[in-house]
């Protein structure tokens, strides 16, 4: 019996670490695209103004403002970098989510006996929660009161 407590708390803990992972990581998906297309859009910005302005009229200006815009605007560096730095963000962000099942899940993976018990029923508390939570609106304020 005892074998069969330690293999479910090590499987609980397991499940619960996995789901954080993957959630997180989905997160982190969906803010690289937008860190990605806020860099690129400050980028284009920068190089739209500093190169459409005129000091003085001449051809020769001109033609170079554009050959320079056109260079300087293909650039695929701010976008690389806003989507490392928003995948970042975004990753943290969802472990900082699930924080209490990250807990949890450690406690029932690392702890013995007791430790580890408490932990998967931690877990499977948090569990219960979010159902009854998200599921079926109770615990939830009404936003139409």
């Amino acid at each position: 019996m005892r074998m069969v407590t330690k293999i479910a708390c090590r499987t609980l803990g397991v499940a619960g670490m996995t789901l954080a992972c993957v959630d997180s990581a989905k997160v982190a998906k969906q803010f690289s695209e937008v860190g990605s297309e806020h860099a690129q859009e400050e980028h284009l910005e920068k190089v739209y103004y500093s190169t459409r302005t005129l000091d003085k009229v001449s051809y020769t200006d001109n033609v170079l403002r554009e050959k320079g815009f056109d260079l300087r605007s293909k650039n695929p560096l701010p976008s690389i970098k806003g989507k490392i730095h928003g995948g970042f963000q975004g990753f943290m962000y969802g472990m900082a989510n699930f924080l209490p099942v990250i807990a949890c899940s450690s406690l029932a993976i690392l702890g013995k006996n007791f430790l580890a018990k408490a932990g998967a029923i931690g877990l499977g508390c948090i569990a219960t929660y979010k159902i009854l939570n998200n599921s079926f609106g109770l615990g939830k304020n009404n936003p139409m009161n």
